[in-house]
Protein backbone atom coordinates (compact mmCIF):
# COMPACT_ATOMS: atom_id res chain seq x y z
CA UNK A 1 0.00 0.00 0.00
CA UNK A 2 1.18 3.36 -0.89
CA UNK A 3 2.78 5.36 2.29
CA UNK A 4 1.72 8.67 1.30
CA UNK A 5 -0.66 10.32 -0.84
CA UNK A 6 -2.35 14.33 -1.47
CA UNK A 7 -6.11 14.10 -2.00
CA UNK A 8 -7.41 16.81 -3.88
CA UNK A 9 -5.56 17.24 -6.94
CA UNK A 10 -8.32 19.91 -8.13
CA UNK A 11 -11.58 20.81 -6.99
CA UNK A 12 -12.15 16.70 -7.55
CA UNK A 13 -14.71 14.01 -6.49
CA UNK A 14 -13.44 14.58 -2.31
CA UNK A 15 -16.00 12.38 -0.11
CA UNK A 16 -18.66 14.60 1.78
CA UNK A 17 -20.29 14.40 5.19
CA UNK A 18 -23.72 13.75 4.98
CA UNK A 19 -26.39 13.57 7.65
CA UNK A 20 -27.59 10.08 9.56
CA UNK A 21 -30.48 8.23 9.25
CA UNK A 22 -32.37 10.45 12.33
CA UNK A 23 -32.36 13.63 9.54
CA UNK A 24 -34.41 12.24 6.60
CA UNK A 25 -35.82 15.25 5.21
CA UNK A 26 -31.97 16.78 5.38
CA UNK A 27 -30.91 13.31 3.56
CA UNK A 28 -33.21 13.33 0.85
CA UNK A 29 -32.83 17.76 -0.08
CA UNK A 30 -28.78 16.73 0.07
CA UNK A 31 -29.67 13.66 -2.75
CA UNK A 32 -31.93 15.66 -4.93
CA UNK A 33 -29.71 18.35 -4.89
CA UNK A 34 -26.74 15.62 -5.93
CA UNK A 35 -28.83 14.45 -8.81
CA UNK A 36 -29.85 17.83 -10.03
CA UNK A 37 -26.44 18.67 -10.41
CA UNK A 38 -25.45 15.76 -11.94
CA UNK A 39 -23.32 14.38 -9.55
CA UNK A 40 -22.90 10.34 -9.35
CA UNK A 41 -22.88 8.12 -6.42
CA UNK A 42 -20.26 5.27 -5.96
CA UNK A 43 -21.14 2.81 -3.64
CA UNK A 44 -17.77 0.94 -4.51
CA UNK A 45 -16.23 3.82 -2.42
CA UNK A 46 -17.69 3.73 0.94
CA UNK A 47 -16.94 0.06 1.17
CA UNK A 48 -13.43 1.04 0.29
CA UNK A 49 -13.28 3.85 3.03
CA UNK A 50 -14.57 0.77 6.06
CA UNK A 51 -10.73 -0.87 5.62
CA UNK A 52 -8.88 2.64 6.22
CA UNK A 53 -7.37 3.75 9.06
CA UNK A 54 -8.51 4.22 12.55
CA UNK A 55 -8.69 8.14 12.10
CA UNK A 56 -11.30 7.45 9.81
CA UNK A 57 -13.65 6.37 12.51
CA UNK A 58 -13.25 9.14 14.50
CA UNK A 59 -14.91 11.11 11.79
CA UNK A 60 -18.51 11.01 10.86
CA UNK A 61 -18.14 10.77 7.09
CA UNK A 62 -19.46 8.35 4.76
CA UNK A 63 -19.07 5.30 6.97
CA UNK A 64 -23.18 4.81 5.47
CA UNK A 65 -22.83 7.26 2.70
CA UNK A 66 -20.82 7.32 -0.58
CA UNK A 67 -21.57 10.50 -2.36
CA UNK A 68 -18.49 11.79 -4.54
CA UNK A 69 -18.69 15.32 -5.47
CA UNK A 70 -17.80 16.25 -8.81
CA UNK A 71 -16.08 19.39 -7.61
CA UNK A 72 -15.29 21.11 -4.38
CA UNK A 73 -14.23 24.23 -4.41
CA UNK A 74 -13.73 24.90 -0.29
CA UNK A 75 -10.15 24.15 1.53
CA UNK A 76 -12.67 21.97 3.95
CA UNK A 77 -13.59 19.70 2.45
CA UNK A 78 -10.44 19.14 0.31
CA UNK A 79 -9.07 18.95 3.95
CA UNK A 80 -11.27 16.47 5.14
CA UNK A 81 -10.27 14.08 2.32
CA UNK A 82 -6.82 14.62 2.82
CA UNK A 83 -7.92 13.44 6.08
CA UNK A 84 -8.89 10.37 5.31
CA UNK A 85 -6.50 9.31 2.88
CA UNK A 86 -4.00 9.77 5.07
CA UNK A 87 -1.97 12.27 3.19
CA UNK A 88 1.18 13.67 3.19
CA UNK A 89 0.12 17.12 2.01
CA UNK A 90 -0.11 19.97 4.23
CA UNK A 91 -2.21 22.15 1.84
CA UNK A 92 -4.35 22.63 -1.11
CA UNK A 93 -4.25 24.61 -3.86
CA UNK A 94 -5.05 28.04 -4.05
CA UNK A 95 -5.61 28.67 -7.24
CA UNK A 96 -8.05 25.17 -8.31
CA UNK A 97 -10.94 26.87 -10.33
CA UNK A 98 -15.06 26.43 -9.84
CA UNK A 99 -14.95 27.26 -13.51
CA UNK A 100 -13.52 23.56 -14.32
CA UNK A 101 -15.57 20.71 -12.82
CA UNK A 102 -14.69 17.29 -14.26
CA UNK A 103 -16.82 15.94 -17.06
CA UNK A 104 -15.82 12.45 -16.56
CA UNK A 105 -17.19 9.64 -14.51
CA UNK A 106 -14.65 8.24 -12.09
CA UNK A 107 -15.07 4.81 -13.47
CA UNK A 108 -14.50 5.89 -17.18
CA UNK A 109 -17.79 4.87 -18.50
CA UNK A 110 -20.06 7.36 -20.77
CA UNK A 111 -22.40 9.31 -18.50
CA UNK A 112 -25.53 8.54 -19.38
CA UNK A 113 -27.31 11.80 -19.87
CA UNK A 114 -31.03 11.15 -18.39
CA UNK A 115 -31.69 8.10 -20.20
CA UNK A 116 -35.29 6.91 -19.67
CA UNK A 117 -36.54 3.46 -19.90
CA UNK A 118 -39.90 2.47 -19.88
CA UNK A 119 -41.97 2.72 -16.84
CA UNK A 120 -41.14 -1.13 -14.89
CA UNK A 121 -44.81 -2.58 -13.92
CA UNK A 122 -45.00 -3.72 -10.57
CA UNK A 123 -43.34 -6.78 -10.71
CA UNK A 124 -40.95 -6.16 -12.75
CA UNK A 125 -38.17 -6.62 -9.31
CA UNK A 126 -36.93 -10.10 -9.70
CA UNK A 127 -37.25 -12.04 -6.53
CA UNK A 128 -34.40 -13.22 -5.04
CA UNK A 129 -34.05 -17.58 -6.12
CA UNK A 130 -34.14 -19.50 -3.51
CA UNK A 131 -31.69 -20.30 -0.99
CA UNK A 132 -30.14 -16.90 -1.81
CA UNK A 133 -27.92 -15.28 1.11
CA UNK A 134 -29.92 -13.08 3.48
CA UNK A 135 -28.77 -9.71 2.76
CA UNK A 136 -26.85 -8.87 5.85
CA UNK A 137 -23.43 -8.50 7.40
CA UNK A 138 -20.99 -11.15 6.82
CA UNK A 139 -17.62 -11.64 7.92
CA UNK A 140 -15.91 -11.56 5.08
CA UNK A 141 -16.15 -7.99 4.75
CA UNK A 142 -18.20 -5.48 2.74
CA UNK A 143 -19.39 -6.56 -0.73
CA UNK A 144 -18.82 -4.77 -3.82
CA UNK A 145 -20.35 -4.81 -7.05
CA UNK A 146 -17.59 -2.13 -9.21
CA UNK A 147 -19.94 0.36 -10.68
CA UNK A 148 -20.79 3.95 -11.01
CA UNK A 149 -24.20 4.78 -10.10
CA UNK A 150 -27.02 7.60 -10.52
CA UNK A 151 -30.16 8.61 -9.04
CA UNK A 152 -32.73 8.79 -11.73
CA UNK A 153 -34.09 11.98 -13.00
CA UNK A 154 -37.75 13.23 -12.76
CA UNK A 155 -37.63 10.60 -9.44
CA UNK A 156 -38.39 7.51 -12.01
CA UNK A 157 -37.94 4.15 -10.03
CA UNK A 158 -34.65 2.36 -10.14
CA UNK A 159 -30.76 3.46 -9.97
CA UNK A 160 -29.05 3.98 -13.14
CA UNK A 161 -25.77 2.10 -14.10
CA UNK A 162 -23.38 5.17 -15.53
CA UNK A 163 -20.17 2.98 -15.64
CA UNK A 164 -19.18 -0.57 -14.97
CA UNK A 165 -15.29 -1.31 -14.27
CA UNK A 166 -13.29 -3.32 -16.18
CA UNK A 167 -12.80 -7.21 -14.24
CA UNK A 168 -15.29 -5.67 -11.76
CA UNK A 169 -18.22 -8.48 -10.58
CA UNK A 170 -20.67 -6.07 -12.72
CA UNK A 171 -18.94 -6.60 -15.71
CA UNK A 172 -18.75 -10.66 -15.60
CA UNK A 173 -22.04 -10.93 -14.52
CA UNK A 174 -23.29 -9.07 -17.63
CA UNK A 175 -24.05 -5.47 -16.21
CA UNK A 176 -23.85 -2.69 -18.71
CA UNK A 177 -23.45 1.20 -18.13
CA UNK A 178 -27.15 2.33 -18.83
CA UNK A 179 -28.72 -0.52 -17.14
CA UNK A 180 -31.73 0.46 -14.50
CA UNK A 181 -31.02 -1.76 -11.53
CA UNK A 182 -34.53 -2.29 -9.98
CA UNK A 183 -33.88 -4.69 -6.96
CA UNK A 184 -31.64 -6.37 -5.20
CA UNK A 185 -32.28 -10.01 -3.33
CA UNK A 186 -36.02 -9.17 -4.64
CA UNK A 187 -36.27 -5.68 -2.85
CA UNK A 188 -37.08 -2.77 -4.64
CA UNK A 189 -34.33 -0.05 -4.81
CA UNK A 190 -35.08 3.30 -5.93
CA UNK A 191 -31.99 5.40 -5.02
CA UNK A 192 -28.23 5.00 -4.98
CA UNK A 193 -27.67 4.78 -1.12
CA UNK A 194 -30.49 1.92 -0.74
CA UNK A 195 -28.45 -0.21 -3.54
CA UNK A 196 -25.18 0.93 -1.83
CA UNK A 197 -26.26 -0.60 1.31
CA UNK A 198 -27.85 -3.84 0.09
CA UNK A 199 -24.14 -4.48 -1.67
CA UNK A 200 -22.07 -3.32 1.30
CA UNK A 201 -24.35 -5.45 3.56
CA UNK A 202 -24.33 -8.56 1.30
CA UNK A 203 -20.75 -8.94 2.52
CA UNK A 204 -17.50 -10.52 -0.13
CA UNK A 205 -17.94 -13.26 -1.93
CA UNK A 206 -21.66 -13.39 -1.45
CA UNK A 207 -24.63 -13.49 -4.24
CA UNK A 208 -26.71 -11.59 -4.77
CA UNK A 209 -29.14 -11.20 -7.08
CA UNK A 210 -29.78 -8.52 -9.33
CA UNK A 211 -33.28 -7.51 -11.11
CA UNK A 212 -32.14 -4.88 -14.13
CA UNK A 213 -34.39 -3.23 -16.70
CA UNK A 214 -32.66 -3.09 -20.31
CA UNK A 215 -34.49 -1.39 -22.44
CA UNK A 216 -38.02 -2.60 -22.60
CA UNK A 217 -36.59 -6.11 -21.13
CA UNK A 218 -36.65 -6.61 -17.38
CA UNK A 219 -33.98 -9.65 -16.94
CA UNK A 220 -32.17 -11.21 -13.62
CA UNK A 221 -28.80 -11.83 -12.81
CA UNK A 222 -26.95 -13.21 -10.16
CA UNK A 223 -23.95 -11.45 -8.87
CA UNK A 224 -20.86 -12.66 -7.22
CA UNK A 225 -19.52 -10.05 -5.24
CA UNK A 226 -15.69 -9.42 -4.24
CA UNK A 227 -14.11 -7.62 -1.36
CA UNK A 228 -13.65 -4.00 -1.93
CA UNK A 229 -10.47 -3.55 -3.68
CA UNK A 230 -7.82 -0.56 -2.72
CA UNK A 231 -7.25 2.41 -4.38
CA UNK A 232 -4.24 1.34 -6.49
CA UNK A 233 -6.12 -2.42 -7.71
CA UNK A 234 -9.34 -0.03 -8.54
CA UNK A 235 -6.46 2.17 -11.14
CA UNK A 236 -4.67 -1.06 -12.14
CA UNK A 237 -8.42 -2.71 -12.93
CA UNK A 238 -9.65 0.54 -14.85
CA UNK A 239 -6.85 0.88 -16.58
CA UNK A 240 -4.08 -1.71 -17.18
CA UNK A 241 -4.09 -3.66 -20.37
CA UNK A 242 -6.30 -0.81 -21.73
CA UNK A 243 -5.13 1.78 -24.38
CA UNK A 244 -3.74 5.35 -22.62
CA UNK A 245 -6.28 8.22 -22.67
CA UNK A 246 -4.97 11.17 -25.18
CA UNK A 247 -3.08 13.61 -23.38
CA UNK A 248 -5.49 16.64 -24.30
CA UNK A 249 -3.77 20.36 -24.81
CA UNK A 250 -0.74 20.61 -22.88
CA UNK A 251 1.81 23.55 -22.11
CA UNK A 252 4.96 22.76 -21.96
CA UNK A 253 6.58 23.51 -19.04
CA UNK A 254 10.50 22.69 -19.44
CA UNK A 255 11.72 19.73 -21.38
CA UNK A 256 12.10 19.24 -25.16
CA UNK A 257 9.65 16.34 -25.04
CA UNK A 258 6.36 17.13 -27.27
CA UNK A 259 3.95 16.37 -24.30
CA UNK A 260 1.55 14.37 -26.54
CA UNK A 261 0.52 10.53 -26.46
CA UNK A 262 1.21 10.18 -30.38
CA UNK A 263 4.53 11.91 -30.37
CA UNK A 264 5.74 9.38 -27.60
CA UNK A 265 4.68 5.91 -29.59
CA UNK A 266 7.77 3.96 -29.62
CA UNK A 267 9.36 5.07 -26.14
CA UNK A 268 8.03 4.36 -22.49
CA UNK A 269 6.54 6.93 -20.45
CA UNK A 270 6.68 7.06 -17.08
CA UNK A 271 3.78 9.35 -16.33
CA UNK A 272 3.57 11.15 -13.44
CA UNK A 273 0.82 13.78 -11.66
CA UNK A 274 1.48 15.98 -9.17
CA UNK A 275 1.60 19.55 -8.16
CA UNK A 276 3.44 22.03 -6.64
CA UNK A 277 1.54 21.80 -3.09
CA UNK A 278 2.06 18.20 -2.57
CA UNK A 279 4.77 16.98 -0.52
CA UNK A 280 5.12 13.58 -1.10
CA UNK A 281 5.01 14.81 -4.85
CA UNK A 282 8.32 16.59 -3.59
CA UNK A 283 9.80 13.56 -2.18
CA UNK A 284 9.57 11.30 -5.52
CA UNK A 285 10.99 13.98 -7.53
CA UNK A 286 14.48 12.64 -6.76
CA UNK A 287 13.70 9.18 -7.61
CA UNK A 288 11.81 10.73 -11.29
CA UNK A 289 15.33 12.36 -11.94
CA UNK A 290 17.22 8.95 -11.18
CA UNK A 291 15.12 7.55 -13.85
CA UNK A 292 15.15 10.14 -16.46
CA UNK A 293 19.31 10.44 -16.48
CA UNK A 294 19.40 6.65 -16.45
CA UNK A 295 16.86 5.56 -18.98
CA UNK A 296 16.23 8.73 -21.23
CA UNK A 297 18.62 7.68 -24.05
CA UNK A 298 17.24 3.98 -23.45
CA UNK A 299 14.12 4.80 -24.79
CA UNK A 300 11.71 6.37 -21.55
CA UNK A 301 10.20 9.82 -21.14
CA UNK A 302 9.86 10.50 -17.78
CA UNK A 303 6.72 13.35 -18.23
CA UNK A 304 4.80 15.05 -15.05
CA UNK A 305 1.82 16.33 -15.46
CA UNK A 306 0.22 19.16 -13.32
CA UNK A 307 -2.87 21.42 -13.51
CA UNK A 308 -0.71 24.56 -11.88
CA UNK A 309 0.36 26.86 -14.05
CA UNK A 310 2.96 26.84 -16.34
CA UNK A 311 5.09 29.81 -14.04
CA UNK A 312 3.80 27.89 -10.53
CA UNK A 313 5.10 24.71 -12.26
CA UNK A 314 8.50 26.13 -13.30
CA UNK A 315 9.28 27.94 -10.37
CA UNK A 316 8.38 24.72 -7.97
CA UNK A 317 10.71 22.84 -10.56
CA UNK A 318 13.83 24.96 -9.87
CA UNK A 319 13.13 24.79 -6.12
CA UNK A 320 13.52 20.80 -6.25
CA UNK A 321 15.41 20.14 -9.14
CA UNK A 322 13.26 18.33 -11.11
CA UNK A 323 15.41 17.76 -14.12
CA UNK A 324 12.88 15.75 -16.13
CA UNK A 325 10.15 17.05 -18.66
CA UNK A 326 7.02 19.20 -17.14
CA UNK A 327 3.73 19.87 -18.44
CA UNK A 328 0.93 21.85 -17.28
CA UNK A 329 -2.70 21.07 -17.54
CA UNK A 330 -4.13 24.17 -16.70
CA UNK A 331 -7.59 22.88 -17.90
CA UNK A 332 -7.73 19.50 -15.83
CA UNK A 333 -8.86 17.37 -18.66
CA UNK A 334 -6.19 15.06 -18.62
CA UNK A 335 -6.03 14.72 -14.87
CA UNK A 336 -9.91 13.65 -15.15
CA UNK A 337 -9.52 11.47 -18.36
CA UNK A 338 -6.73 10.12 -16.09
CA UNK A 339 -8.55 9.86 -12.76
CA UNK A 340 -5.66 11.20 -11.07
CA UNK A 341 -7.90 12.23 -7.91
CA UNK A 342 -5.44 11.89 -5.53
CA UNK A 343 -1.29 12.82 -5.77
CA UNK A 344 1.28 11.67 -6.69
CA UNK A 345 -0.22 9.15 -9.07
CA UNK A 346 1.98 6.95 -11.16
CA UNK A 347 1.31 5.42 -15.19
CA UNK A 348 3.51 3.16 -17.00
CA UNK A 349 2.51 3.38 -20.35
CA UNK A 350 4.83 0.97 -23.04
CA UNK A 351 6.16 1.43 -26.66
CA UNK A 352 2.19 1.03 -28.32
CA UNK A 353 0.66 3.43 -26.03
CA UNK A 354 -0.89 0.34 -23.36
CA UNK A 355 -0.79 0.95 -19.59
CA UNK A 356 0.97 -1.52 -18.06
CA UNK A 357 0.78 -0.16 -14.49
CA UNK A 358 -0.33 2.12 -12.43
CA UNK A 359 0.53 3.49 -8.42
CA UNK A 360 -0.99 5.56 -6.13
CA UNK A 361 1.48 7.48 -3.72
CA UNK A 362 4.60 6.47 -2.59
CA UNK A 363 5.89 3.25 -1.89
CA UNK A 364 9.36 1.91 -2.22
CA UNK A 365 8.41 -1.45 -2.90
CA UNK A 366 5.93 -0.65 -5.53
CA UNK A 367 8.57 1.47 -7.09
CA UNK A 368 11.04 -1.32 -7.37
CA UNK A 369 8.57 -3.63 -9.54
CA UNK A 370 7.73 -0.61 -12.06
CA UNK A 371 11.29 0.34 -12.55
CA UNK A 372 11.94 -3.50 -12.90
CA UNK A 373 9.07 -2.99 -15.48
CA UNK A 374 9.91 0.08 -17.28
CA UNK A 375 13.99 -2.22 -17.67
CA UNK A 376 11.19 -5.24 -19.03
CA UNK A 377 9.69 -2.26 -21.73
CA UNK A 378 12.90 -1.08 -22.76
CA UNK A 379 13.73 -4.73 -24.21
CA UNK A 380 10.23 -5.40 -25.82
CA UNK A 381 9.75 -4.30 -29.84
Amino acid sequence: MPIGVCGGVLPQPIERAKPDATTPAIAEREEANAASNERAWYHEQSGRRARRSSMEDKLPLLSRWALRRRWVGSRVATALALAMTGAGCATTPSSASASNPPTGALLGAAPVAGQASPEPQAEAPAAAPSGAAPNKPNNAGPGWLGVELAKREGGEPGVLIRGVMHGSPAERAGLSAGDVVLSIDGVNVARPIELHDRIVNAGASSRVSVGVRRGDVTRLFAVELEGVPDDDEVMRKTYVGSQAPDFGSLETVQGSVTPSLPALQGRVVVLEFWASWCGVCHVMAPLLNGWHDRYSAQGVTVLGVTNDTVEVAGRTAGQLGMGYPLASDGSGSMLRAYRAFALPTLFVIDKHGKVRDVLIGYSTPRLREIETLVRKLIAEG
